[in-house]
């Protein structure tokens, strides 16, 4: 019988040939349950026995680790550990880890598009042609990129790597919010620190890039929204619940603000009758922004080897929940 049992509580990738050849060096099975958990009890019944879990979006409350008393690690795939009770587990000692860094390029190729996407109208040209209008005088407004401010809300990896990305369109300014990313580090890189008033007064394109918490949550909301220029276009690959949404659809409806591209909302999936889907001036996706073929590779390898660190002995190397 094998040493150790692992268990992914959510499903959804191709194949787990990458971490059952990773998790054979301590002498561990791969265990897949018969369906994705989306409920604690779901979670409880196939992980009961597990000496360590893989998990996505499935609920790991106190609950849950008080249901796993062999477990010592979860291991995200992924970033976001806020589906994951990490005090709790660090009471359990149970050792929390993510995969950090596995989709800047995926991301920020991701908002780069959506941004594109959203100057050049491109929505509005694809279904006029596909309705047979072949347009060569475009009535929409649409402005270069060239010599445009763009605000960066967040400087992480992602905000980092969409900067170095949009150099190449040789934006007149770049101004970053991040109350904990360096002054100077930000001026190293020619972008501007500055306050969020002056970050939707100034920009004509926003990306957003920050995490979510209590400060950040609903951090595009009526007031800030009141701010932006109507030529302005938002654009959101991190958190749904950075936006409040009924705000941005009224600024969008109201002509407050030109466009939005998103990838995440604040209820996932999407519903069929949400207003963001009626409206013209969107272009949406299904957080999808992460995704290639390489990032899922990472992903599965990555995680698998923070699991086998662990069940060897040590501590991951991404560690969340440090105690």
């Amino acid at each position: 019988m094998p040493h150790h049992t692992v268990v992914v509580v959510s499903l959804g990738y191709e194949s787990y040939a990458i971490e059952r050849g990773i998790l054979k060096a301590v002498d561990a099975e791969l265990v897949l349950p018969p369906r994705d958990c989306l409920t604690e009890n779901e979670v409880i019944a196939a992980a009961r026995e597990a000496d360590a879990i893989l998990v996505r979006e499935a609920p790991v409350s106190g609950r849950v680790l008080d249901a796993l008393p062999r477990c010592k690690a979860i291991v995200r795939y992924g970033v976001g550990v806020d589906n994951i009770d990490l005090e709790h587990a660090r009471k359990r000692r149970v050792y929390v880890a993510n995969i950090p860094g596995y989709g800047t390029e995926e991301v920020s190729d991701h908002a780069a598009a959506l941004l594109l996407a959203c100057i050049r109208r491109l929505r509005t040209r694809d279904a006029n042609l596909r309705r047979g209008c072949f347009e060569t005088d475009i009535r929409e407004p649409i402005f270069r990129t060239t010599g445009k401010t763009l605000g960066l809300i967040g400087y992480g990896q992602i905000g980092r790597a969409l900067h170095r990305k949009w150099k190449g369109f040789l934006p007149q300014r770049v101004l970053v919010f991040d109350p904990f990313a360096p002054a100077e580090m930000i001026r190293q890189n020619a972008a501007e620190p500055v306050d969020l008033d002056t970050l939707f007064t100034e920009s004509d394109y926003i990306s957003l890039h920050a995490p979510l918490t209590p400060q950040t949550r609903h951090i595009v909301n009526t007031e800030n929204l009141g701010r932006t220029k109507p030529t302005a276009i938002l654009v959101n690959t991190a958190r749904g619940d950075l936006i409040d949404e009924q705000a941005l659809v009224k600024a969008l409806g109201e002509g407050r603000l030109a466009a939005a591209g998103l990838d995440v909302f604040e209820k996932e999936p999407l519903a069929p009758d949400h207003p963001l889907i009626r409206l013209p001036n969107v272009v949406l996706s299904g957080h999808v922004g992460w995704y290639s073929k390489d990032a899922v590779n990472e992903l599965q390898t990555r995680g698998a080897q923070e699991i086998v660190r662990v069940l060897s002995g040590g501590v991951p190397q991404c560690w969340v929940n440090r105690w």
